[in-house]
């Protein structure tokens, strides 16, 4: 019986339940990922402090083609880092993970520290990718390189994540990128912590992938935002002229994660080749 004054009893609302993530075992590491729609495979290996919502506008207008997997690499996002971070276990962890879904053979793009990486893959299980897109990358960054991970290290060390991934996303997306795209890309970065951050970036940057990718059979196109300042244009021709029968083109106005900053240009670059 209500008293008087007191507001009826209503019932509790619903709690909507949201999907679980997909999850991944493989290599001893948990590793969350994105999939969506039917078709051919196509694998997307994201940058450095990113994670597969990298991709969001690429699963969505691809998946109407193919049956689209985008991975958080280990320490990143939703995945584990038990065993460290290298550059040639997050290819083995691909590997894993396209064998697991049989997934193979796969067409496979990959962004910034995914090049690295997807030359490794190929090296690893060849077998496992039809064709490769390597964008804003590179084969090797030489003496260059280290010290830009030692800069990484102090700065982050000296003071925190959060205000490293602000000023990495300032310095990285186009001056017109709209904020949400900002804030997104920083909170990533600070959603890591600061150690899987820094052997990470030892791991990518000192990177020589040179004879791996002199090794590659498939078909290959490079792309770079002609704007790239953190693996400039130049970088990515290298890449080109290592592959053997491998295209290039430079997406006009975009900087280094062109499929972001420009993602009309990055379409246009590589769907005709990845619709081969």
């Amino acid at each position: 019986m209500n008293h008087r004054g007191a507001r009826p009893a209503t019932a509790p609302r619903p709690r909507t339940r949201r999907p679980p993530v997909p999850q991944i075992d493989v290599d001893g590491e948990s590793l969350g990922y994105d999939r969506a729609g039917r078709g051919a495979p196509l694998v997307l290996i994201h940058s450095l402090g990113t994670a597969a919502w990298l991709w969001r506008e690429q699963i969505r207008r691809w998946s109407t083609r193919f049956d689209v997997i985008a991975v958080d690499a280990r320490g990143h996002g939703r995945s584990s880092r038990n065993g460290g971070f290298t550059v040639r276990a997050v290819a083995s962890d691909l590997a894993a993970v396209i064998a697991a879904l049989g997934l193979g053979p796969a067409r496979v793009v990959a962004i910034s520290m995914g090049g690295p990486i997807a030359a490794h893959l190929v090296d690893l299980a060849p077998e496992l990718v039809k064709r490769l897109v390597i964008a804003d990358s590179f084969a090797t960054q030489g003496e260059a390189g280290a010290a830009r991970a030692a800069t990484i290290a102090a700065t982050i060390r000296g003071g925190s994540l959060e205000a490293f991934g602000r000023a990495y996303a300032a310095d990285t997306l186009v001056e017109d990128a709209e904020p949400a795209l900002f804030e997104t890309l920083a909170a990533s970065i600070a959603g890591m912590t600061a150690e899987a951050y820094i052997e990470a970036a030892q791991s990518v940057f000192t990177a020589d992938v040179v004879e791996l990718m002199k090794a590659i059979r498939v078909p290959t196109r490079v792309v770079v935002g002609s704007r790239d300042q953190r693996t400039p244009p130049h970088l990515s021709e290298a890449i080109a002229a290592l592959i053997p029968g491998a295209d290039f083109r430079a997406i006009d106005g975009a900087r280094h994660l062109a499929n972001l900053d420009r993602p009309e240009g990055f379409h246009a670059a590589i769907d005709p080749f990845l619709f081969a």
